[in-house]
């Protein structure tokens, strides 16, 4: 019901089709976008990450898309380059809303507590990996790795496993590196 209730005609987030809710199927039915996922497409571009001016239009993407979510009152809680798709002329939207939170935009309201884990280690805030109450700023924490991934072309935390990367989070045991030989400019 609420994805309904998106924008059919916004840029960055994956369009709802439709929906089957009869027992045993239930799925959700989105717009075709026959590129792939990001992570798919960086995995595709290694072992270089793609070039900065590309990787600066789909983060713009991704952050456009945010913004038009998070003022409807959606926290996704579950951004990752697996559920950010490519669209026609490389453009990225924001799909996948199977863990999102629904609050009132004009307030700095808080998502409740979950007893089991949503969202993915590699790409999850803190605050949700320990479970305490968040806001819309968990996205804004998994953007960042995304980010990262676009800058650099690599899975976050690749050498962890998904538990040792959330332990690393919490316990502010690792950092993420951009290495400077990535991108060279020239004048």
């Amino acid at each position: 019901t609420t994805l309904k209730g998106l924008c059919h005609f916004c840029v960055n987030v994956g369009q709802f089709v439709g929906a089957c809710e009869k027992p045993p199927v239930f799925c959700i039915i989105t717009e075709y976008l026959a590129l792939g996922s990001l992570r798919s497409y960086l995995h595709n571009q290694q072992p270089c990450p793609p070039a900065l001016n590309m990787s600066i239009t789909m983060a713009l993407d991704i952050a456009l898309g945010m913004e038009y979510l998070h003022s409807r009152g959606v926290i996704h809680r579950d951004l990752k380059s697996e559920n950010l798709v490519i669209a026609d002329g490389l453009r990225v939207k924001i799909t996948d809303f199977g863990v999102a939170c629904f609050v009132d935009p004009k307030s700095s309201s808080l998502c409740g507590v979950t007893a089991e884990d949503v969202g993915t280690y590699r790409w999850m805030a803190p605050e949700m990996i320990s479970r305490r109450q968040f806001s819309k700023k968990v996205d804004v924490y998994s953007f960042g790795i995304v980010l990262w991934e676009l800058v650099t072309g690599h899975v976050p935390f690749q050498e962890l496993s998904p538990v040792q990367a959330a332990f690393a989070v919490v316990h502010k045991v690792t950092h993420m590196y951009i290495h400077t030989h990535i991108y060279t400019y020239t004048y």
